[in-house]
């Protein structure tokens, strides 16, 4: 059987390319980022946060360590992302308020793109007696790696300490048998 000479120019002019190709080399599998670099990178960025909220305001440093698509779970994140998310959590500042925190654990994922802190908070700020109000706990800060290399966080949530538990009623002494 003859082949049209259409069919036999298109498999001469493939096939030194089909019979030529030799697999692919595997592409160079990037660095295994240094997990306890990045996890030093991360606590250091935490207290930058927490230094910035002490000298120029919550609410700026709420702002300037934002991811673009920030949420928080206590104002809704379906509702409320991004900077207005930001405004609607924190508020503006408040004269005598202060919120200091501090990193107890930092951890990072192995590809080096995501990672959180938590430790304690402790918040301060007049009370309606005037007097100064003082409340303590837990904090979360989830952080992404953007495009730029920069850390910033794409939630932050914070967990007031429980009340001690209420000192138990009083028992009376039990009655002496037959008495």
């Amino acid at each position: 059987m003859k082949l049209p000479l259409l069919v036999c120019v298109t498999l001469l002019a493939v096939s030194p390319a089909v019979f030529a190709a030799t697999p692919e080399t595997p592409a160079a599998t990037p660095a295994k980022p240094d997990k306890e670099q990045l996890k030093k990178e991360l606590a250091a960025m935490e207290d930058a946060f927490c230094a910035m909220g002490k000298s120029q305001g919550l609410l700026a440093a709420f702002k300037h360590f934002a991811a673009p698509d920030v949420s928080f779970i206590d104002t809704d994140p379906r509702k409320w992302r991004g900077p207005a998310a930001v405004v609607e959590r924190i508020g503006p500042d408040i004269p005598g308020e202060s919120l200091t925190w501090s990193a107890f654990y930092t951890d990072v994922s192995d590809d080096g793109t995501m990672g959180f802190n938590y430790g304690r908070y402790e918040s301060r700020h007049p009370g309606k007696d005037g007097k100064e109000s003082i409340h303590t706990g837990w904090f979360l800060t989830i952080w992404k790696r953007q495009p730029d290399g920069s850390w910033k966080y794409v939630m932050d949530n914070g967990a007031p300490d429980r009340p001690a538990p209420k000192p138990a009623a009083p028992v009376a002494p039990a009655k002496p048998a037959g008495g």
